[in-house]
Formats: structure tokens, sequence, C-alpha cells
């Protein structure tokens, strides 16, 4: 039977070519979408599960001053002293993160990323395999394991081992030796929330600085925990902090009070976003907003594809109806019409999955996301077979409901059932326009959302500065600036140690009576006027041979002012105020007109500058430039002659600044072109749909011709009708938009209006393009001469 109805499919299919391929194309663009959208959640989602014990690891963060949120994930290397006093906790590991070092080869000096320094317990706690060498080997002092991708590029079919890798600069160190290559390690899981290709021994060239880091306040080091099963994170890390307080490490040099935590190592990639994370997360990316556009896409092709299935099985009532009278049995039916439903689902299955493989490329550099398919995950095929199922569902509740329950076999062989009116056709119908119109709407949103926080007054200029990071800061980097200064190009040379969107540091103002922490960065004064940031009130003394002191912004001096009143009553509670050892009496110099130190996510909140014109402050050096081409090529040349054989490695801070809003940029692109699919999707419904129909009424199309209407007159009738289902789409779309496009700028601080005409434009568009549609069927059905419609009736 299953081979008799396969047969009888594929003819019907071959018979009724346009129809078919129009509606197996409409729900390949559906589930090709939806699986693109959904198995990339998916993925990011499962990140870090196939590690065994994924549940039970975390990562320890440090925090000055002991308030509640975290910004870095780098922590104080006392940590790890801390956990071998600790019984809940089962394992743990510290390591070091290089994102960019400089090793050599033979002769060959090369810029690699990706270095680690890791212990034993690394591989343990993360499973890590090799395919060649002992692991145990890590302990020994100067070894290395690289990844197989890294033999491979270097070494290619020789063994490596025994090899000798020269490590010249790492992101703090300089000169750590020659390692000795001790085996090949697999490459890491791509679902992994860190990256590594050389795993360097914490022996040997770093291990003086290893075993200085539980008396020392840096936060050099990641920190890990495996904890036994049932134990509380908030437990542990409560005991890390009594450690911390009874140790002497607490009264040196730097901040007294520290607060820890334990992050699950779950959600590091989707809900953390601290600075020096080990690869970048995806945590500003709404994944609940995909898994929510994956699913309205795949509605609107269901719904579409269901509306074409029904219109074809309504044209074949006669042929159902006259199965039944001979004898067929309403399930006989269902599973004839369900099989040729699953034959058409399989095969738009099997084309989706082609598709995604050939667009993949295309997928990854457009929305600039790091999307893949493992055939080897389960989730896949449930994806598939949760698709299938649906659309099985749609149709044997249409066919056994609405088509032959209905309807008797005497009425349906008598053509008495007159389905182009039928309620389910247009309420599948509307449901699509509703769905795209909310969807072009979200569209003009978004990129209007966008277009205001690009545009918006910062409090700085950031159009023309290049930014250029400097790794290597034993050569005076002042004198460097002095040669980039007197380039023609070059209009100014401003140093920081972080740029503008970078995590700032955390200063307490306690001490200046108020509550909370301010974010400060280390800079000099000449960056304040790279970025020509004006200054409200100045103590400066621009001749002095170098300017050190505090900026802080207007926002913080308006706090500042309503506590004290005044600078001189400021000044004297501050001087009022014992000092703890390490710690210097702030000198405040200047105060900066507010700025958006961050994204337009928050408000502006407290800011300073600490100007001083040390080495640290270089490691973000901003070039002001006149003419941006002719200026590069200046700074390459300056650079290659202070800094040779180093890569020059800068970014232009406009483009910095515009990928704070990466997770706004890919939604925008995302709903632009899933507004275009749901479009696409919907104009084959409608014009599939006015032709059944404008079939279905082509009796009644001849007698108003012979009776002496005209082909206008036809054409408004037959497009009144899809003109109404578009008016109520619009109506039902426009409140349930709205509502979700608030609740979506809620996450700005500064935000676009809602404006009414986005849904006006929106609704017009939609109704262009079915009009459009509607009209060349309609223009088709009314210019067909009467007496053949007729007679053929």
């Amino acid at each position: 039977m299953f081979l008799y109805n396969l047969k009888i499919t594929i003819r019907r299919l071959l018979k009724e070519k346009v129809f078919s391929a129009i509606n197996v194309f409409g729900l390949v663009i559906g589930i090709t979408s939806f699986l693109v959208l959904f198995l990339y959640v998916s993925n990011e989602k499962s990140f870090d599960k196939h590690i065994s014990d994924h549940k039970n690891i975390y990562r320890v963060t440090s925090v000055p001053g002991g308030i509640d949120n975290a910004s870095w994930a780098r922590s104080l290397g006392i940590v790890h002293t801390a956990s071998a006093e600790i019984p809940e906790v089962e394992l743990a590991t510290q390591f070091t993160h290089c994102d960019e070092g400089t090793i050599k080869l033979g002769e060959n000096t090369i810029q690699q990323k990706n270095i680690m320094s890791v212990d034993k317990a690394f591989f343990e706690m993360f499973e890590l395999e090799t395919s060649v060498g002992d692991l145990s080997e890590i302990e020994k002092p100067n070894t290395v394991f690289i990844s197989e991708d890294f033999a491979q590029k270097h070494y290619g079919n020789l063994n490596p081992v025994g090899q000798i890798i020269t490590i010249e600069a790492l992101q703090y160190t300089r000169d750590l030796g020659d390692y000795e290559v001790r085996g090949i390690v697999k490459n890491v899981h791509p679902k992994t929330h860190f990256k590594y290709e050389l795993l360097l021994s914490q022996k040997g060239g770093l291990q003086e600085r290893f075993e200085s880091l539980d008396t020392r306040k840096i936060q050099w080091t990641y920190n890990y925990f495996k904890l036994k099963k049932g134990t509380s994170p908030e437990a542990v890390a409560g005991k890390v902090l009594a450690y911390y307080d009874a140790s002497s490490l607490k009264q040196t040099r730097g901040p007294q009070d520290y607060g820890f935590d334990l992050f699950p190592m779950d959600d590091i990639h989707l809900k953390s976003d601290y600075r020096f994370e080990l690869r970048e997360s995806s945590s500003k990316i709404n994944i609940g907003l995909f898994v929510v556009i994956s699913f309205v896409i795949l509605l609107i092709s269901l719904l579409n594809f269901t509306n074409l299935t029904i219109a074809k099985l309504i044209k074949r009532s006669k042929e159902l109806g006259l199965k039944k009278s001979i004898g067929a049995n309403q399930s006989q039916i269902i599973r004839q019409v369900l099989a040729e439903v699953l034959f058409l689902c399989l095969l738009a299955a099997g084309i989706s999955l082609l598709a995604i493989e050939a667009f993949k490329p295309f997928i990854n550099r457009f929305f600039e996301i790091d999307f893949d398919i493992y055939y080897t995950e389960p989730v896949v095929y449930i994806s598939i077979l949760a698709v299938l199922s649906i659309c099985l569902l749609l149709t044997a509740l249409f066919v056994g409901v609405f088509l032959l329950g209905s309807s008797s076999t005497i009425d349906i062989l008598a053509g008495k059932s007159n389905y182009s009116g039928n309620y389910i056709l247009k309420i599948l119908l509307v449901g699509q326009v509703a769905i795209v119109v909310i969807l072009m709407s979200g569209t003009f949103l978004v990129n209007k959302q966008i277009d205001f926080v690009l545009n918006r007054p910062l409090g700085f200029e950031k159009d023309g500065v290049v930014v250029l990071q400097l790794k290597d800061l034993s050569k005076d980097p002042s004198v460097f600036a002095r040669e980039l200064q007197k380039q023609s190009q070059v209009v100014s040379v401003g140093m920081t140690a972080q740029h503008f969107g970078y995590p700032a540091q955390g200063m307490q103002l306690e001490g200046l009576g108020i509550e909370g922490t301010a974010e400060f960065v280390f800079a000099n004064y000449d960056f304040l006027k790279t970025m020509k940031i004006e200054l409200a009130h100045s103590w400066i003394q621009a001749d002095a041979d170098t300017i050190r002191g505090m900026v802080i912004n207007n926002h913080l001096y308006q706090r500042l002012m309503e506590k004290h009143g005044s600078m001189e009553n400021l000044l004297a509670y501050q001087e009022a105020q014992a000092l703890s050892p390490g710690q210097t009496r702030i000198k405040f110099i200047g105060i900066a007109e507010d700025f958006n130190y961050s994204s337009a996510h928050e408000n502006i909140g407290d800011y300073a500058f600490w100007l001083d014109e040390s080495n640290n402050r270089a490691r973000f050096t901003h070039v002001r430039l006149n003419n941006l081409q002719a200026g590069i090529a200046a700074i390459k040349k300056v650079w290659n002659d202070y800094y040779p054989n180093q890569q020059l490695d800068y970014f232009f801070l406009n483009d910095k600044l515009a990928n704070q809003y990466k997770a706004e940029t890919i939604l925008s692109r995302i709903l632009f072109l899933f507004s275009v699919i749901g479009i696409v999707i919907s104009m084959i419904g409608i014009s599939a749909l006015a032709l059944f129909i404008s079939q279905q009424r082509t009796k009644e199309i001849g007698i108003r011709k012979v009776n002496g209407a005209t082909i206008s007159e036809i054409l408004g009738l037959l497009n009144m009708a899809f003109i109404k289902w578009v008016v109520i789409a619009f109506v039902i779309a426009t409140p349930i938009g709205w509502y979700a496009m608030k609740k979506w700028l809620e996450n700005f601080a500064y935000k676009t209006e809602l404006s009414w005409w986005l849904f006006a434009m929106a609704g017009v568009l939609a109704l262009a393009i079915a009009l459009l549609t509607v009209s060349f069927q309609s223009w088709k059905a009314a210019t067909k001469n009467p007496v053949e419609a007729l007679r053929y009736e």
C-alpha cells in the first residue's frame, strides 16, 4: 500500500509541476530559515555541555571592594591557594590566557593567538585528550603541548615531539625562553568557551610569577573549581572570602576588601560579559528572540504549506468523494493524503539541509555568527521530525474534520460544497500577513534605534580616531607619540589604558563621602584633547612638565556638590580621612562635561580619568587624523621605525563603538532577511490562493461578464476580499507588534520614539504586496473568454 501511495503521489506531483514546486519551495524556505536559527540557538546553549561534570564546574571571580557586580573574568591568585583548604572543592585549576603573543619557530617570528599556561588539573577538569604524548609532562619545566591544527600548519606530517618553540612575548611577560614540544592535544571542542593553540607549562620560565600570585593583588589568572555534587557555590565563595580575610594579602598595598563569586561554567557563553573573557561570548545577543523568530518563520511557512495543501485538496474534493462513495473509509483517504504530504515534507527537508550547507559561509558572514550543523547531535533530527509531525497533523485535521467530516459524499460529488469562502483558508492567510506586518515594523524600529544611538551626541568625537594597541611597553611610548605628532596627517596623540567601551576600573566613593563606585581609566592629558572632551572646570597648569591628577565627569561632580556644597568642603572632608596602606590622596584637576563611556544601553554614571604620563597608560594609543588613508600610511612608517619586527594592531574607534550594538545589528539583519522571506512565502501563498479562488468562481465571473461587467469591476470584486484580509491582519498585528517593540526598547537607556508610521508603513507595504500579487491572478481570470468559462462549467 505504501509503494502504491508513493507511486500515485509522484505521478500527481509530476502532473501538477508548477503548483507542487511552489508548495515545496515555500516549505524549503521556511524549514531552512527555522533550522538555521533554531540550530544556532541550540549550539549556543550547548556550550561546554560535552564535559561530563559541566554542572559542577564554576569560574571564580574576585572583585575589589566587595561589590556585587564582577567585571573581570580573571581573579586573584590566592583563590587557587584557598581551594586546597576547602573540602567541597574536588578539583581546582589555575591558568592564564594570552590572546596574542610572539613566538619563534626556527628563524621565523610569528604572532600567535590563544596561548595558555596550564597545569595538570586543567587537562583533567576540561577532559582534554592527546593524539601524541603524555599529558603528565606538562608538569615538567618549559614544556609545551600544541593543538592538532598548529601541528598540521607548522609541522605537516612530521612528528613535532622534541621540537623547540621560543616564547618571545606574552601579554605581560617577555623572553620566556625555549619550550620543548612534548605532545599534540586534540583540537578544542568547537562549543567550548575558550580556545587554545599552545599549552605552556607553568614550571620553568613562568614558575616564579605563578609562585608569587598568592602574595600579590593582581588579577592575572583564571581560576576554576569543580565542586562535589550537592555543594552550594555560595558557601564555597564564603570560604574563599574567609581565607582571604585571614591572610596577610589583605593588608598589602591595594584594595583591602574583595568579594568572591562562583559563576557556573554552563552560563559563561550566554550570560557572562566580563572583561578578559576567554572567548567572545553571546551574552549580548538575544538568544530568546532568535528562538521566537525561528518559530515565527516556521509558522509562516507551515501556514502557507497547509493553506496550499488545503486548496489543492478542495480542488480534488470530487475525487476524494468518489473514493468514499465506492467504499474507501475516511482513514484510508487520510492515509493517502498524508503520504503525499509526508513525501513533500521529506523532499523539502532534504533540500533545506543541502541549501544550508551551500549557504553556510554567507550565513556566517552576513549575520556575524559562528553557525554549523553537527549531524551527530539528535537535535537536528528532532527538529526535522517536529516539522514533519506538525505538517501531517494540520493536514489530517483538515481532511478529517473540515473536508470529509463536514460534507456528505453526495454534496461533494454534486459540487454543492463551495470552498471559495472557507474560513480556514482566510484565517491561515490572515495569520501569515499579520506575522509579516510584525516582522516588517520590527525591522523598521530596530534600524531606527541603531541609527539613533550611533548618531546621538556622545560628549566626545569618535570619527577620525585610530587606536593603536601597544604590547611592548618596555620602550618609552611617549617617544613614539612625539614621532607620530610630527606627521602632518596627525592632529593629536593621546594615551590611555582603556578605550571607550572597554571595561573600566572601579573606584570606591566612600572616601569622598558618597555611596557607590565610579568607573575610571588611566590616561594622559593629551587623551582628553585627542577625544575633544570639554572641561567645564579646569585647575590644570598647561605649562607643567607632567599633568597628574583626577578629572571627574559632571555627573559625579554634581553628586559630590549635593553632599558637600563646594569643592573646598569636599577637599576638607577628604583631608580628614585616614589613608590605608598603599592609598594616595586624590588631587582633583578638572571637571569634564558628561559623555557616554559605555553604550546607549546604560545611563551616564560616575566617571573619572586618572591622568599621568606613565607607560602603562599607552596600551591603547589614540591618534586623531585629518586624512585617514594617508594617516594610516604615516603611522605604519613610524611604527616600523620604532617597533621593528612587531605587528601593528589598530582599529578605528567608531567601528569599535558600533560593535557595542552587534546584537542589535544582527537582530536588524535577521529581521530584514526574514521579513523578506516572510513576504516571499506570503506572496506564494496569496498568489496560489488567488488562483484557486478565481478557479472556484469561474462560472460566476463568466456570468458577470455576459451581463456587462467590466474587467476593472471584476478586478475590484476579486481584490476586495484580499484587501479585507490584509486590513484584518494589520489590526491584529499592530497591538502585538507595539507591545513587543516597547519591551525591546526597554533595553536602552537612550531610545528613539515608537512612531505610528512604523506600523503604517508596514501595513501599506503588506497591502501593496497583496494587491500586486492578487491583481495578476485576478486579471487573468477577468480577461478569460466568458463563453469558454461557462461551457467549461
